[in-house]
C-alpha cells in the first residue's frame, strides 16, 4: 500500500468514530459458554462401578443468548447424557456474533465424566473411536447419532416449506447457495437446523430464508435396525435472481 493510499484511510478513520469502531470488531464471535453449574456424576454410574464416561450434545443459542434447544448426540451411557443436559439448561450464554451482531448459533459440546466427580467440557463432538476407548461393549446403552447411510430408509418427508425468497432481495442479489444442516429426532421433527459461518457472512439473508423454511419441515420418523433414532442431515438450496 502506498503512502497517499495509508493517509487517505487514516483520514477517514479519524474524521468517522463509527468507521474505526466498526474496524476494530473482529469477523467473528463464537458463542460465548457461562458454565454456572457443574455436571455431577451419576450416582447409579457409581453403583455399578463404572469409573468413567463421555456424552456429546449439539445446542442452539439463540440471538439474546437464550438457549433455544438441545440434543444428546452421543454419549457411554444416557445417565451421562441427561447429568449433562441438566447442567447445560441452567448455564448462561452470551451468543455469536457476526462483524459485532448478534446471531443465532448452534454449538456440540462434550463432557467427560471421571468417578471423582471431574467433568472436563471441549468444543468437540464425540466420536466412534471415542466410544471405542471406553471400551463400549456390543450389547450396552452407548449411543452416536446417525447418519442417512446407516438407517433403514431415508425418512420419507410429510412437511416441506419452500424458503421465501423475498422480492426485493431477489432483485437485488446475484443469488446464493445455502446448506443447511440439521438433525431430525426420533419423531421426524428437525431440531437445530444451522448453516456455516461462511455462508451467514457472505449471504446472511439467503441464510436465515433458508434456516426458517427446513425449521418447518416434518418427516416420517427415522429409523435403523427397526428403531427410531436422531439423525443427522443436510440440504442444498440455490438461490436464483429472476431472469432480466
Amino acid at each position: 500500500m502506498n503512502s497517499p493510499t495509508c493517509l487517505a484511510l487514516l483520514a477517514s478513520l479519524v474524521c468517522s468514530p463509527t468507521a474505526l469502531a466498526q474496524a476494530a470488531l473482529p469477523d467473528y464471535v463464537p458463542v460465548k459458554i457461562n458454565q454456572n453449574v457443574d455436571a455431577t456424576y451419576p450416582p447409579s454410574m457409581t453403583t455399578a462401578g463404572v469409573k468413567s464416561g463421555v456424552a456429546s450434545l449439539a445446542i442452539a443459542v439463540d440471538d439474546s443468548g437464550v438457549l433455544s434447544d438441545c440434543l444428546a448426540t452421543g454419549y457411554t451411557h444416557p445417565a451421562f447424557a441427561a447429568s449433562a443436559m441438566t447442567a447445560v439448561r441452567k448455564w448462561t450464554f452470551e451468543p455469536a456474533r457476526i462483524h459485532g451482531a448478534p446471531r443465532n448459533s448452534k454449538a456440540d459440546v462434550t463432557f467427560h465424566f471421571e468417578l471423582d466427580g471431574v467433568a472436563v467440557v471441549s468444543m468437540d463432538v464425540i466420536s466412534y473411536n471415542e466410544l471405542v476407548h471406553f471400551k463400549v461393549a456390543p450389547n450396552s446403552e452407548a449411543y452416536s447419532v446417525c447418519t442417512l447411510s446407516q438407517l433403514d430408509r431415508v425418512p420419507a418427508p410429510l412437511k416441506v416449506v419452500s424458503p421465501v425468497y423475498p422480492g426485493e432481495l431477489a432483485r437485488s442479489s446475484r443469488g446464493g447457495h445455502v446448506v443447511v444442516e440439521f438433525y431430525i429426532d426420533p419423531q421426524g421433527r428437525v431440531r437445530i437446523p444451522s448453516v456455516a459461518r461462511e455462508t451467514i457472512e457472505a449471504s446472511p439473508e439467503l441464510a436465515a430464508v433458508a434456516v426458517a423454511a427446513v425449521s418447518q419441515w416434518q418427516f416420517a420418523p427415522p429409523v435403523s435396525s427397526g428403531k427410531p433414532v436422531l439423525v443427522v442431515a443436510s440440504q442444498d438450496f440455490s438461490f436464483k435472481p429472476p431472469a432480466p
